[in-house]
């Protein structure tokens, strides 16, 4: 049986955001991500569900009223971090990041062996990889899992090498995560998330919030088998092109480390993770099952 082709909408509309994010006036990039996002967010219950559910981690059971604006928030917040990682590349923007503990991803760098950081779909994520390899010079390598439309997926990784983020697409197979290796024993860096689980990968859990939680278990196996230390990285937006980036101390994993060894790492990094959520609920986002 033939596999169903791509829904054409969801590449038109890629090219539409990137057409306006790079085009527009730049009161538009700044003004229109809010009323845009309200609209999918109306049109889209079933993410508004999904929103709901993670804000009722961090916060408990609410009136369904401000749930809903809240879950319309996140979306509206979703838009504009991926309008403004587009328009980055615009000459008229110039993107302003407060950053926390840049001494600690130094001192990772300066000691060799790589480094793995673990993220979360969580403020502007992917433009803090790109920020992170322009501001100190680190060859970061972005590790994300395939989209499941091909064709939407090729034209975001296009504008995302313009942008000068090398990505590295993992989890149909565990071999594609083995180039990986060789760029942390060069001292590159790749950035990986905690919230999102590859079909194919295993999975640790750590509590988030008082309640269970899967983080994959591979970018902590990245770094025992390649020696490289994991070093949470989170992110947020405060305004128009204004960001505040957090970088935690980092975690040393043995060689051949033992599942409890994991599990201790990856609860050290969620436990990160959650203390950054609580100051920003609202930009958490993680809109798969």
């Amino acid at each position: 049986m033939s596999q169903p082709a791509p829904r054409r909408e969801s590449v038109f509309l890629r090219r539409l955001a990137h057409w306006g994010a790079l085009r527009g006036p730049r009161d538009f990039i700044r003004l229109s991500p809010a009323p845009i996002g309200v609209a999918f967010g109306l049109a889209l219950p079933e993410v508004r569900r999904r929103v709901v559910r993670n804000l009722r981690r961090i916060y408990g059971p609410r009136g369904a009223l401000r749930e809903q604006l809240d879950a319309l928030s996140t979306i509206s917040n979703y838009a504009a971090c991926f309008t403004e990682a587009i328009a980055s590349e615009r000459r008229d923007t110039e993107p302003s990041v407060q950053v926390h503990g840049a001494e600690r991803l130094q001192r990772a760098l300066e000691r060799g062996g790589g480094v793995v950081i673990v993220t979360a779909h969580i403020g502007p994520w992917e433009l803090t990889a790109q920020l992170l390899g322009s501001s100190l010079g680190a060859d970061v390598m972005l590790v994300m899992q395939r989209e499941a439309n091909e064709r939407a997926g090729q034209l975001q990784d296009m504008h995302r090498s313009e942008r000068g983020l090398k990505v590295l697409h993992v989890g149909a197979h565990p071999t594609e995560a083995l180039p990986l290796i060789a760029h942390l024993k060069r001292g590159g860096v790749a950035a990986m998330q905690l919230d999102r689980v590859p079909p194919s990968g295993r999975v640790l859990r750590a509590p988030l919030f008082g309640e269970p939680f899967s983080a994959p278990e591979g970018p902590f196996r990245l770094a025992s088998l390649s020696g490289a230390l994991v070093v949470p990285v989170f992110a947020r937006r405060l305004d128009f092109f204004q960001y505040e980036l957090s970088i935690e101390e980092p975690i040393e994993l043995g060689r051949r480390a033992s599942a409890a060894e994991l599990g201790s790492a990856a609860a050290q990094a969620v436990g990160a993770m959650e203390a950054w959520l609580k100051g920003c609920p609202t930009q958490w986002f993680h809109f798969g099952e």
